[in-house]
């Protein structure tokens, strides 16, 4: 009967209304219960706010331009009205080396000939300016080379498994994939139907930084990453996930140079790498911030708790706090008394921090604050916004002139999953993949993992949403502002919007979700 239910519900076309039962309807005409455009920030707006972020460069952690986004949201937040803005602050040890595209301090000579890179290994070990001299080793996984005091050459394996589940897990709904720029003509309705960069480099980028940890313990004199990627592609390639820091200098090179390297590797051939850079200190810090409902500062109080992090090294890998701007403008233009419930702001900075979020765990603001969460009754979160779908061609990408995947995760709640594809609808996001993964999807099989930080509310048994994008061109230093798509960032921003009004007019008594005390990891 389920999956009659979603067939049905599919049928009734883009424009149809989903009706909620019980108590979760709420008014439609209502800037609660439908977004309504005149509110919702503007595509111009919302370029500024991305151009803005992107003019300082990469936004990592303690650097000038995260400091600058920080200070921006903090005041943004202010404006619109949020109270309690905290820093939860701590310092660590930063790595400072040049940044792409200026490669000046990292480099790589095999056999007497100077290699052009495509980015250094995150957090990876330093050296000084005459690099470090050893022979080169190309590593096999069946067979494993002795690698301590050895360059090693790494060569990911093409895994399809993983390259699968990221592009064409099954899902709840989908919306159909548009032509992009100009919308309106035929395009491939497949998932994974231009078959775009977007598992190829997860595959090759992941596989990166497994390896880092298979040998960070065996002493290698440095680490080649030789990618099956095209120049573009890896172009300022950052390593995910992060790793904490290592000893050994690691570097990447596209698919033309990586074939070099390997038949140098398969020759002993000798080579020196170097990776000039210091470890500096830097401030960290989450910030918190509270939007009042009616009954903020009182013991009836509820709250929402909508996330992101804010440092990675792209326009859009880290945006997701311009996209709750946007939803933290939407609801400020409410009047406090008709907003039912708060929203709680947290902007996490670990993300892309040495070793990410596991490494800093007793820092996070929760484990300093244990009862900051007695009054979070739901939690969103948004990543990844406003992008573009893009192929290989040649050395270069292009965008695939169709509108790259918005994946929108939910609880495991008919209530939530209905409601979040008409959010998709009634905003006209293209391509949207709702998912709710831990139970099959409309086809039968799996929906994947829960990727982005709204996965935290399947431990806590909370409701929970998540948004973003699927990122292929935005792992990378070369994803720039030329690479923004406002029209996607203002419908997804409006979708969010919709669905913050959802959950802050909802019977909580109708969004029962189990409580997962050992939820995969995404």
């Amino acid at each position: 009967m389920h999956l009659q239910r979603r067939d049905l519900l599919r049928g009734f076309g883009a424009s149809a209304t989903i009706g909620l039962a019980g108590g979760c309807v709420h008014a439609a005409r209502t800037p609660l219960g439908s977004t309504d455009p005149a509110m919702v920030v503007s595509e111009e707006e919302a370029t500024a706010w991305n151009r803005f972020k992107d003019s300082k460069g990469p936004a990592l952690t303690g650097n000038e331009s995260w400091h600058s986004f920080l200070e921006f949201l903090e005041a943004k937040l202010a404006a619109y009205g949020c109270v309690d803005i905290h820093r939860s602050a701590w310092t660590f040890k930063r790595m400072v080396t040049s940044v792409w595209p200026d490669d000046s301090k990292w480099s790589l000579v095999s056999n007497g000939r100077r290699i052009p890179l495509a980015n250094f290994g995150a957090n990876c070990g330093t050296t000084g300016p005459q690099g470090v001299t050893a022979e080169l080793v190309l590593w096999d996984p069946d067979a494993k080379p002795d690698i301590a005091g050895k360059i090693v050459v790494f060569q990911p394996r093409p895994r399809a498994n993983v390259r699968e589940a990221f592009v064409n897990s099954d899902y709840e709904y989908i919306t159909p994939f548009e032509s992009w720029p100009v919308e309106g003509s035929a395009v491939p309705q497949e998932q994974d139907g231009t078959h775009s960069i977007s598992d190829v480099v997860w595959d090759e980028m992941t596989a990166t930084s497994t390896f880092i940890g298979e040998v960070r313990d065996a002493k290698p004199a440095g680490v080649v990453f030789a990618m099956n990627l095209n120049r573009a592609t890896a172009e300022g390639l950052y390593t995910f996930g992060v790793p904490a820091d290592y000893s050994f200098p690691s570097v990447y090179v596209d698919r033309v140079q990586g074939d070099l390297l390997v038949s140098d590797a398969q020759a002993r051939r000798s080579a020196t790498i170097g990776v000039e850079g210091e470890r500096v200190d830097a401030e960290a810090y989450q910030l918190v911030a509270y939007l009042p409902g009616r009954h903020y500062g009182s013991d009836q109080d509820e709250q929402i708790q909508i996330r992101t992090h804010t440092d990675g090294p792209s326009i859009s890998q880290d945006n997701g706090a311009l996209g709750l701007l946007g939803v933290v403008k939407y609801m400020s233009g409410i009047a406090r008394e008709e907003r039912p419930r708060s929203l709680m702001i947290e902007l996490d900075c670990r993300h892309f921090m040495p070793g990410a979020e596991r490494a800093w765990a007793a820092q996070d603001y929760f484990a300093k604050n244990p009862r900051a969460r007695d009054r979070i009754v739901a939690l969103m979160a948004m990543e990844h916004l406003g992008q573009i779908e893009y192929v290989f061609d040649g050395e270069e990408i292009r965008p695939s002139g169709r509108s790259l995947p918005t994946w929108l995760y939910a609880s495991d709640n008919q209530l939530m999953i209905d409601a979040s594809y008409k959010a998709v609808r009634d905003n006209h996001v293209a391509s949207a993949v709702i998912r709710c993964p831990g139970r099959p999807g409309v086809h039968g099989q799996s929906q994947g993992p829960w990727y982005g930080m709204a996965g935290q509310s399947r431990a806590l048994g909370l409701p929970g949403y998540g948004v973003q994008g699927d990122l292929g061109a935005y792992w990378a230093h070369s994803g720039r502002i030329n690479r923004f798509d406002a029209r996607s960032f203002r419908r997804q921003v409006a979708t969010f919007c919709q669905l913050t009004g959802f959950l802050m007019t909802a019977d909580l008594s109708q969004l029962h979700v189990p409580k997962l005390e050992n939820p995969p990891p995404r």
